[in-house]
């Protein structure tokens, strides 16, 4: 077994390791790989010539408190289903922290398997559940841009901290969630849920209350500083854990997944 970097050859062979593991639609892999090929920053390893296992660590930031600081960040961590349960995932885990002198993050599939690799949750949301409702005549919502949503992001997380989330981050998620937008908050929603819910201060918060109960929404996720937090009640909060790290610097900071 040979565990290394990527090679420019390897693109095709990646490409398929992913769409088989994650069965992936094939327009967001053709995006990623056109947007977030590196690879230098991708670790592969091989039996016999053929590639059957890889991650991608992606070269990022985390913003703690104003400042910045180098991170990476693991995502399309696959292994062919017939060379698992031999540790190879874990090597290349392993190959992946050898490589940086900064801390490793990742959004976990399966925590137990992270935590037995060195890995600890940073950081948890409180889900709430809403008021059911009939879906009433939409609200108008604020128009959304990638500046703003960053805007409210970093300020809504900035004492804790959070992974920086560049322009293509957004246009990743904003593709893949439906985004509800008031002055001074966002929220992603996903499958009758708000899984992410970011609000500045109360009267934000009360807007987007009203507009999740219009959209009839039932659980909302949000941060424990959240205005929203106040507003429904600490103690009505169920905690769900956030991402991973490899060090405690990174400790209290949200991750959430990303590409």
């Amino acid at each position: 077994m040979i565990i290394e970097q990527a090679k420019p050859s390897d693109y095709q062979d990646l490409k398929q390791l992913w769409l088989i593991v994650f069965d992936e639609e094939p327009t967001f892999l053709e995006h990623f790989f056109a947007t977030r090929i590196s690879y230098q920053d991708i670790f592969v390893a091989r039996e016999d010539g053929k590639l059957v296992s890889a991650l991608h660590a992606l070269p990022l930031h985390y913003c703690k408190q104003g400042k910045e600081y180098p991170t990476s960040y693991i995502v399309g961590a696959a292994t062919y289903k017939e060379y698992r349960r031999r540790g190879i995932m874990g090597n290349l885990l392993e190959a992946t922290r050898k490589a940086y002198d900064h801390p490793i993050t990742l959004f976990p599939a399966l925590r137990s398997f992270y935590e037995a690799n060195g890995y600890f949750t940073t950081s948890s949301v409180l889900s709430f559940t809403l008021e059911a409702a009939k879906k009433t005549r939409e609200k108008p919502t604020t128009k959304h841009t990638f500046q703003n949503l960053d805007a409210i992001y970093r300020s809504a997380t900035r004492e804790e901290g959070a992974l920086v989330r560049d322009e293509e981050a957004w246009t990743f998620l904003t593709d893949g969630y439906e985004v509800l937008s008031v002055e001074g908050g966002y929220a992603f929603l996903s499958e009758g849920k708000a899984v992410e819910t970011m609000v500045l201060d109360t009267n934000a918060a009360e807007r987007m209350l009203s507009l999740l109960h219009d959209r009839g929404i039932t659980e909302m996720h949000t941060l424990a500083s959240s205005p929203l937090v106040t507003l429904l009640g600490r103690e009505k909060g169920v905690p769900i854990p956030m991402g991973m790290s490899t060090s405690e610097e990174l400790q209290g900071v949200y991750i959430a997944e990303q590409y």
